[in-house]
C-alpha cells in the first residue's frame, strides 16, 4: 500500500478553493497593508469621501483576511484564541496606561477641526490626568451659584446701527442671544451681559481659507471676570478632552482648550474654546466644565493614526470648518 505523501518541512499543505487561494495571496504578499497605508496617504492628500470610504474597506478586509487565513490553516479554534489573547493585551495596554497616566483614557482620537492649526482632525492624542495648564480667577461660591448660567449663550455678531450725527447706518460687533434649534444656533436679538460673572469682549477675527480667499468674522477677542481679562487667543494654556453635560450643546466628548478655570470655593470649573472656533464653548449652549467631567490633559499627538479610528466608527465625511484657520487679527 502506498504510503500518504506528506508536505516537506516548512511547506504549507495545499488548501482547496479559490477564496483561500486569494486570501493567502493578499496575506502573504501583504496586499492589503499596501492597499491601507495607499488609501489612507491619498485620503491625507485629497481629503475626499473616496478614499475615507476606501481606508475604512481596507481595514475591515485585513482584518477579515487575516482571521480567515488563520483559521482555514490552524483552526477556528486556535484563531478564536488568538482573539482572545489579542483583545487581553489591548485591555491591558489600555488599563494599564490608564492606571499610569491617572485618566480612564489614555488614547483619543481628533474628530473634527475646531482645534486647527494645533490639533488636525484624524491626529490621536495621548492624555494624561490632573489640572490643566490654565489662568486661574477666584470667586466665591455664592457668586458661582447666584450667576445665571442659562444667559451665557450669547455670540458675537454683527450688529447693524444708526449713526446719530449722519443718520447713516454702520456695522459694528456685539453680543447677540442665541436660541438652539434642530439646525444650529439662531440669533435673537442683542444681548445683555450687565449682570454676567463672565463678560465678553467682542471684536473682529480674519478667517483665511485652503483657496487663499480670506474673510472678516466676528468672534470673542478676550473675556474678563472680575475685572481679570483673559485673551482668547492664549495658546499656552492646556487642552483637555472633556464630557459635556446632559442638555448641552455639544453632545460628544470634547477636545478643546482650557482658556481658563474659576476656582469657586474648593471647585474648579472649566472655560474652554476650540482654537479654530469663533466663540467659546459656553457661548455656543454648553455649560462651565467641572474638573469630575474631565477626561485628560493633552500630552502630545500622534499624526494621522486617528484616522483608523474614525474609519472604523464610520467618521467618514470631512465636518465643516475643515477649509479655514480662524486668526484673531484681522486678514
Amino acid at each position: 500500500m502506498a504510503k500518504p505523501e506528506c508536505a516537506p518541512e516548512g511547506v504549507e499543505p495545499e488548501k482547496p478553493g479559490v477564496l483561500y487561494g486569494a486570501l493567502a495571496w493578499a496575506v502573504k504578499s501583504h496586499a492589503l497593508y499596501v492597499a491601507l497605508i495607499a488609501s489612507l496617504a491619498l485620503y491625507v492628500l485629497t481629503k475626499t469621501l473616496f478614499f475615507a470610504c476606501l481606508t475604512a474597506l481596507a481595514l475591515v478586509s485585513l482584518f477579515v483576511a487575516e482571521s480567515y487565513y488563520s483559521a482555514s490553516k490552524w483552526g477556528w479554534a486556535n484563531e478564536a484564541k488568538e482573539l482572545l489573547i489579542t483583545f487581553a493585551v489591548a485591555a491591558l495596554f489600555w488599563y494599564g496606561s490608564g492606571f499610569l497616566l491617572h485618566t480612564s483614557a489614555p488614547l483619543d482620537s481628533i474628530v473634527s477641526c475646531s482645534m486647527l492649526p494645533n490639533l488636525d482632525r484624524g491626529d490621536m492624542v495621548v492624555l494624561q490626568g490632573g489640572v490643566p495648564e490654565a489662568p486661574e480667577v477666584g470667586v466665591s461660591a455664592a457668586e458661582f451659584q447666584a450667576n445665571n448660567w442659562t444667559n451665557q449663550g450669547i455670540v458675537c455678531a454683527i450688529c447693524v446701527r444708526t449713526d446719530p450725527a449722519t443718520g447713516l447706518p454702520y456695522e459694528e460687533p456685539c453680543l447677540a442671544s442665541t436660541e438652539l434649534t434642530p439646525f444650529g444656533l439662531n440669533l435673537t436679538g442683542e444681548a445683555d451681559q450687565s449682570g454676567n460673572l463672565v463678560q465678553y469682549e467682542c471684536g473682529i477675527c480674519g478667517r483665511r481659507y485652503l483657496n487663499g480667499s480670506a474673510r472678516e468674522v466676528p468672534c470673542t477677542k478676550a473675556v474678563a471676570v472680575n475685572g481679570v481679562r483673559i485673551p482668547a487667543g492664549n495658546l499656552s494654556s492646556g487642552t483637555i478632552v472633556y464630557t459635556p453635560a446632559q442638555g448641552d450643546a455639544f453632545k460628544t466628548e470634547i477636545i478643546h482648550r482650557a482658556l481658563f478655570r474659576l476656582r469657586a470655593g474648593g471647585e474648579y470649573y472649566y472655560f474652554t474654546k476650540g482654537d479654530n472656533n469663533e466663540q467659546l464653548d459656553m457661548q455656543y449652549g454648553n455649560s462651565p466644565i467641572p474638573q469630575g467631567r474631565t477626561v485628560g490633559v493633552v500630552l502630545f499627538r500622534i499624526p494621522y493614526i486617528g484616522y483608523l479610528k474614525l474609519f472604523l466608527f464610520g467618521f467618514l465625511s470631512q465636518p465643516a470648518g475643515c477649509d479655514s484657520t480662524l486668526s484673531l487679527n484681522q486678514p
